[in-house]
């Protein structure tokens, strides 16, 4: 089985999400089990860096809900730490001992399934279009027939906007699309007033392009191809707007480095910047108290980016059934309300979870927050994975691409030569 030098390309580039602390929460019955086959025999669970004080106590509760609703069946959790998750899944994968359901981003789904490792639970569960869609669709490759996982948490971008500094280009409300921003972003810049935080990527193109109704499919017949008419547009546009005052200096700088853009906003310099949607009671109120009153959330261009974490199921577990039908029980809509309840900022995996998030988001200490909470769980039926998953674009394809384009930005390289060389590199180092 070629399994560990395809999986460790694709799980290089998974990041565990981080779970913050909110509320807590029980267990909810309901799991189903769409194969055929009793619901009996041992069942093993394993989780990503999730037990501790805040989470064990939900799946343990998990644990004896099932048990009670399959007197024949029992579930053995087991929690794995963040660090050296990919060694593990690697070691499991090898030896014949992936647990019977597993908790897997879609970059590790994807190359078991190639390996044969994973059920395809689109065959097996009737379930599967009560998850959503986007989430679905992350577990869906190209080139493997299937589905190979049930959604579970999700997260997903917002815009934000300090409106104090939108006033001054005589805008009465944020932004509707990415174009009319970027026409923002030239009447603020005439005022002296910065709105762009952050330097594109691939990764944003594909979002920023999506809202004006175009695609940018970044990856075609096995090759990365960032070079495109629509790409090369937006960079261009960038290095126009640099030149007119319209972008800090610090997104040129930090090109690549984390949260730089949320970072620069919260100084109250720029205009716009994207975050996740719990940035307004976890972020902004704890770090830049005094804009609170400027910043307004607004939903995701486009087709927002989407995060995810799934369950998948063991094509060698023993117990098939039981494991399909604990995999069910754990992400139905009860036990993914309960538990994003202390998953404060992400979201069920299952559309109907998501119709009312008042029943998992607490209570929000700012109104914005709430607001926040409404748009992320609304956008979540169109949110999509960006990049390319599985096909071993990584983080640092990602960072070289924005530093090359930040290079154009300033005027150094054209944007056709940053997209070409960023282009370049990523199939360079990509996995052969």
């Amino acid at each position: 089985m070629k399994i560990r030098s395809t999986l460790a390309v694709g799980i290089a580039a998974a990041t565990a999400l981080a779970l913050t602390a909110c509320t807590g929460g029980g267990a909810a019955t309901g799991g189903g089990g769409s194969a055929g086959g009793e619901i009996k025999g041992q069942v093993t669970f394993q989780t990503w860096s999730l037990k501790n004080d805040k989470f064990t106590p939900y799946f343990e509760n998990i644990v004896k809900a099932f048990e009670k609703e399959h007197p024949g069946a029992t579930v053995k959790w087991i929690d794995q730490p963040a660090d050296g998750y990919e060694d593990k899944i690697l070691q499991q994968a090898e030896s014949g001992e992936l647990p019977d359901v597993v908790n897997l981003p879609p970059e590790f789904a994807q190359e078991l399934a190639k390996a044969g490792q994973l059920v395809d639970v689109k065959k097996v569960s009737s379930i599967i279009g009560d998850y959503v869609d986007g989430g679905v669709a992350a577990y869906t490759y190209d080139g493997i027939k299937g589905t190979y996982a049930f959604p579970w948490y999700l997260g997903t971008e917002l815009n934000y906007w300090n409106t104090d500094l939108l006033a001054k280009a005589g805008a009465a409300a944020p932004p509707k699309t990415f174009d009319e921003t970027l026409d923002v972003a030239s009447a603020l810049a005439k005022a002296g007033v910065q709105t762009l935080s952050d330097v594109p990527s691939p990764k944003s193109l594909q979002i920023d392009i999506s809202d004006g109704g175009g695609t940018y499919d970044f990856v075609k017949n096995g090759k990365f191809v960032f070079d495109t008419p629509a790409a090369e547009k937006i960079v261009e546009r960038y290095a126009a707007l640099y030149k007119e005052g319209a972008i800090s200096p610090e997104a040129l700088q930090n090109a690549g480095a984390a949260n730089a853009n949320v970072n620069n906003f919260n100084k109250g310099t720029v205009a716009w910047t994207t975050a996740g949607p719990n940035y307004i009671d976890k972020n902004l109120a704890v770090n830049a108290p005094t804009l609170l009153p400027s910043v307004k959330v607004s939903a995701g261009f486009g087709q927002p980016p989407l995060f995810v974490q799934g369950v998948s199921v063991s094509a060698k577990a023993k117990n098939p059934a039981a494991a399909l039908a604990f995999a069910e029980f754990v992400t139905n809509d009860a036990n993914q309300i309960e538990f994003m309840k202390l998953a404060a900022g992400f979201f069920p995996g299952t559309k109907k979870a998501n119709q009312d998030p008042s029943k998992f988001s607490g209570t929000a200490q700012n109104a914005q927050q709430t607001e926040a909470t409404k748009l992320a769980a609304a956008q979540m039926d169109k949110a999509r994975v960006p990049g390319a998953p599985g096909t071993g674009y990584v983080d640092s394809m990602e960072n070289y691409a924005k530093q090359q384009i930040a290079l154009a930005i300033k005027g150094d390289i054209t944007a056709k030569q940053a997209l070409t060389k960023s282009q370049d590199y990523a199939n360079q180092n990509a996995a052969k």
